[in-house]
């Protein structure tokens, strides 16, 4: 088990990689680790690549704590290959799954709309029947 804080005080958090190089390698960091205006993504996927001492003494000296530490060992080369692209086809599936539930709403109101009028339409026939 890992210790829940760092050694500057700030609670150590387990986080996820999701760049090309390290899909679905866990980490662990210090929320202190990147600070703004340091924090984009650009230098994250650098760090995530390579992180060395340097590194660490210049986000210390700009605010960041610099902890981190890899939590998984290095996929495979296949591994590193294959899971990016699964994961599109994931967020595709799941992209098609929500339009097609938009859809499913949408022809639900029709429906109930379609009814509608077909009642108003039974009910003036009978008016004008009776």
């Amino acid at each position: 088990m890992h210790r829940s804080l760092c050694r500057c005080g700030t609670r150590i958090e387990m986080k996820t990689s999701w760049t090309q190089a390290n899909p679905g390698r866990r980490f662990l960091t210090c929320q202190r680790r990147l600070v703004a205006p340091f924090a984009q993504a650009s230098l994250f996927i650098f760090l995530d690549i390579f992180i060395d001492t340097k590194t660490v003494i210049f986000l210390q000296q700009n605010g960041g704590c610099g902890f981190f530490s890899w939590c998984d060992p290095p996929m495979c080369p296949r591994s590193v290959e294959i899971i990016p692209g699964l994961l599109r086809s994931k967020n595709a599936y799941e992209e098609q799954v929500l339009i097609l539930q938009k859809n499913k709403k949408m022809l639900h109101v029709r429906i109930w709309c379609i009814g509608f009028v077909c009642g108003l339409v039974v009910m003036w026939i009978m008016k004008a029947t009776s």
